[in-house]
Formats: structure tokens, C-alpha cells, sequence
């Protein structure tokens, strides 16, 4: 499996400050897929990562190389804020150094992203989405999906970000914020769920702990937009409340998973 963590920020501009989490949640995503991957171990998962605040075309070369990797499964996590280009009508990654009137031409188009995947070697490509959008980008989002290459499945959460007046409490970073949620059913597992899990099982789990959740088209009053995944996926995790549940005589010793060294 290919896995690539894509976590983009933008620290310098107070109206990226969605983004902010990025570079956290692609450290958290790779923890918890890793750590109960069901076929983890050494050679098993190649992980290719960037640097928060590396620039577009690094970002693309990246991916590219990874995609063009045969194996199974080729899984991009991609976190970050997204602006949107209006002339030519897409949504495109912030990256370091932007600003407002720079930030469409200096960003990562997620075209370039999807186009990538799609002409990847692996048999499957799913992109996780973990970002914040701006209020021009927002409502853009489910038509976006909806035209992704039919060889890209896509799952995860666009959360609407508009920067805090100067003076008031600025709002949450959003951008992460899928990773910290399924860290933590990872780490508790589902009880009552299959020993083997994945992106299905664990959709309405994870939308279910976010009380700000759009249940379907997301509107100028919405905060948070899910994308469901598709119902097959080769990313098969265990369920750890499974293996609890089978060794709760509390004499045999649990084993955790394939832990990864650090990031």
C-alpha cells in the first residue's frame, strides 16, 4: 500500500487560518492507519510525506512518484485549506507563503491531485479529505466530488471556514480535525462492529461524533460537509474492541499492532 500525507499550511495569513492542523492531522492519520492496518508490518506501507509549507509543484512531484508505485491501494490523505479559482472553477490547496490575491495561483489545484491518482499504477486510489474551505469554495464542494475521475473514490470532511474579525477569539483550526476523530475510534474500536473495518464501517461512526455534521447538501448555513465512501475499500483495519473482547479473561497478553517509528 502507498500511502501519502499531504497536510498543507498556511501560517502567515490570518484567512488561511483554517489550515492551521494540517501538518498534526496527517501525523495523526498515519498513527492510526499504520497502528491497525491489518496487513501492516515492514514493506507493507510506504509512506511518503511533505513538508507543511513545501510549494505546489514539490507537493505534486511527491504524489506523482508515490502513484506511479504499483501495489493495491494507494491512499492520499490530504489536509489544508482550500480557496477557490474562479476563473477556471476549482477548488485549489492554500499553500505557505500565499496571499489572498496570490493564493489561486500559488496553490495546489486539487485537479492536479485527482488527475495524479487517477493515472496512478495502483488498483485502488481513495483520497481522504481533511480540509477547511473558504466561503467562496464551500458551497463548490459536492458538484467537485461529483466530477472526480471515476477511477478516484474520495471520503472524508470539508469543514466552512471564515476568519474572526480583528479583535474577537479567532475560530478553531479546522483542518485535521477527521484524523483526531478516527485516531480515536481506532484506538477504542467499535464495539458491536465487524473484526475487520473500513471506510463503510466507519463513516457512521465518525459522523455521528461530529455534532456540526451536514447530512446532506451543505448550505451558507452549514459548518461541516461529509463525503461517504465508497462501500468496498482495500484499506481494511482491525477492530480493537474485537481483539479486547476475545481476551477479556485478562490473562493473555494483547499485543498491539505494527506501531511506525516516528514522523
Amino acid at each position: 500500500m502507498e500511502l501519502v500525507l499531504l497536510g498543507v499550511e498556511c501560517p502567515d495569513e490570518r484567512a488561511f487560518g483554517g489550515s492551521l492542523g494540517a501538518a498534526a492531522g496527517a501525523q495523526r492519520f498515519w498513527r492510526a492507519v499504520t497502528a491497525t492496518l491489518l496487513d501492516a508490518g515492514p514493506g507493507r506501507c510506504r509512506v511518503t510525506t511533505v513538508h507543511p509549507e513545501t510549494d505546489a509543484n514539490a507537493i505534486l512531484a511527491a504524489l506523482q512518484q508515490a502513484a506511479g508505485r504499483e501495489g493495491r491501494l494507494l491512499l492520499v490523505y490530504l489536509a489544508g485549506q482550500l480557496a477557490w479559482d474562479q476563473r477556471r472553477r476549482r477548488p485549489v490547496v492554500v499553500v505557505a507563503g500565499s496571499l489572498r490575491e496570490s493564493a489561486t495561483r500559488r496553490g495546489l489545484p486539487c485537479d492536479w491531485v485527482t488527475s495524479a491518482m487517477a493515472h496512478g499504477a495502483a488498483a485502488e486510489s481513495l483520497l481522504v479529505l481533511d480540509l477547511a474551505a473558504e466561503p467562496e469554495a464551500w458551497p463548490e464542494i459536492p458538484q467537485w466530488v461529483r466530477t472526480l475521475p471515476a477511477a478516484v473514490h474520495a471520503w472524508g470532511r470539508v469543514a466552512r471556514y471564515e476568519p474572526s474579525r480583528r479583535g474577537r477569539t479567532p475560530p478553531p483550526a479546522l483542518a485535521g480535525t477527521l484524523a483526531q476523530t478516527l485516531g480515536g475510534l481506532l484506538e477504542a474500536g467499535l464495539p458491536g462492529a465487524p473484526a475487520v473495518l473500513d471506510p463503510f464501517t466507519l463513516h457512521p461512526a465518525l459522523t455521528a461524533s461530529d455534532p456540526d455534521a451536514a447530512p446532506s447538501e451543505p448550505s451558507p448555513q452549514s459548518a461541516v460537509h461529509w463525503v461517504e465512501p465508497p462501500e468496498r475499500s482495500r484499506l481494511l483495519l482491525r477492530n480493537r474492541s474485537v481483539l479486547r473482547g476475545l481476551l477479556s479473561g485478562g490473562k493473555t497478553t494483547v499485543r498491539r499492532g505494527f506501531v511506525p517509528p516516528g514522523y
